[in-house]
């Protein structure tokens, strides 16, 4: 699976909890949203830089031109989260199935610390079928 068709395939498939999904696919969805989140980020990172030196009379100038257009770029990050959240979800118990494990292991990322690295473990098994064969070359 290429880079933008397993993009477009997160969003194609955002309820879909039954069906397969490959590494690629999975690795290739966190590396675009790794993307989009690091853009916001530049972005923020800009408005903070670009804003001259305010003094205590322009006070209002400074809300205007820096912490209202932050304010609002963290809430479209958030928006963009929140979107993202069953989709990558459903993704995660697909990929969970590629691996012959059972979806419920995605509870596994409620541990704190450890979970999250079991997760990652998870995330990075080979595509295996129901008989236990490797398709992974």
């Amino acid at each position: 699976m290429g880079f933008s068709e397993a993009y477009k395939s997160f969003w194609r498939n955002y309820v879909n909890f039954k069906d397969r999904a490959p590494r690629s696919a999975y690795w290739y969805v966190v590396l675009w949203n790794a993307i989009i989140v690091a853009l916001f980020h530049i972005f923020i990172l800009i408005l903070v830089f670009t804003t001259g030196p305010f003094t205590g009379k322009d006070l209002e100038l400074f809300f205007y031109f820096t912490v209202f257009p932050i304010l609002f770029v963290l809430l479209v990050m958030g928006l963009y989260g929140l979107a993202c959240f069953i989709p990558m979800l459903s993704l995660m118990v697909r990929r969970l199935r590629d691996s012959n494990k059972s979806p419920w292991f995605i509870l596994l990322g409620l541990i704190p610390f450890v979970g999250s690295i079991i997760i990652l473990v998870f995330m990075c098994l080979p595509s295996e079928d129901s008989f236990g064969t490797n398709y992974d070359f």
